[in-house]
């Protein structure tokens, strides 16, 4: 079928944070993230491929699970992809994903409360936040939310960069972080954050079996109201002459001393 104008410019849209906002959709390229998305309980609203995709063994399998789970799928044509898409070599498939969005609180409020969150205070760039999610998904963190500031987490590149990571954890955008920081430290939560200044080594941390970690700004870390509302605040040992770590591979060391050190 061919792709009519009125709807390859509104996948296009997509793009922008504000047509993700108000249609509450994503697009996820490639035959990783889709399949990825397809095993994960995300809604997909729709899936475009290609004759070369659907050729390949790996696309036909694909696509037979697809068939079972899209609203409409559909086949066009290699140049039309190119169109469609912002990557350099298009893999040939892509879909339009319903996002998820789970409310902070609710977090607080299940049966059993998530052992390990992770908050993220303005962190703007799409690629260390799939970057951090990514490493989240590999440390066995329950949830990340993302403050008021910090970069939409259904951006092309945080999805790109998380390699299925936002699939299967909560990723929670658009959150007040100071009452919800509150409200875990009433929910029997100790409160950690990153700082250059903090009177912590990460690597004599004792996390306690309830943990709140919170990361910061690239460029000015966390701010001083989020970090007045902290239990611990762990600095990560200097051995070089750099000035600072980037806030996805502070994460990372973090997350490993956590568990490497076990909780109390």
């Amino acid at each position: 079928m061919a792709l009519t104008k009125s709807r390859a410019k509104a996948i296009r849209a997509l793009a922008q944070r504000k047509y993700r906002e108000e249609t509450g959709v994503f697009v996820v390229e490639g035959l990783r993230l889709v399949r990825e998305a397809a095993a994960a309980e995300f809604e997909i609203e729709e899936a475009l491929y290609t004759p070369e995709f659907a050729a390949e063994g790996a696309g036909r399998m694909l696509l037979d699970t697809l068939r079972g789970k899209c609203r409409r799928i559909d086949q066009i044509t290699l140049r039309d992809m190119d169109h469609l898409t912002d990557t350099v070599t298009p893999q040939g498939i892509l879909a339009v994903v319903r996002q998820k969005r789970e409310q902070a609180t609710s977090l607080l409020e299940r049966r059993v409360l998530p052992p390990v969150l992770v908050a993220l205070d303005a962190v703007s760039d799409p690629g260390n936040l799939g970057s951090i999610v990514r490493g989240c998904d590999w440390f066995g963190v329950d949830a990340v939310l993302l403050g008021h500031t910090s970069v939409d987490p259904y951006n092309p590149k945080v999805v790109r960069a998380s390699m299925g990571g936002i699939f299967h954890l909560p990723v929670v955008g658009e959150v007040d972080l100071l009452p919800f920081i509150s409200h875990a430290r009433g929910k029997g939560y100790t409160v950690y954050v990153t700082d250059v200044t903090g009177e912590a080594d990460v690597d004599r941390v004792r996390f306690e079996p309830r943990s709140l970690i919170v990361f910061g700004n690239e460029a000015w870390g966390v701010s001083d109201p989020v970090r007045q509302l902290a239990d611990v605040r762990m600095s990560i040992r200097r051995f070089g002459s750099a000035e600072s770590l980037n806030v996805a591979v502070a994460c990372g060391v973090v997350l490993a001393a956590l568990r490497r050190t076990g909780t109390a």
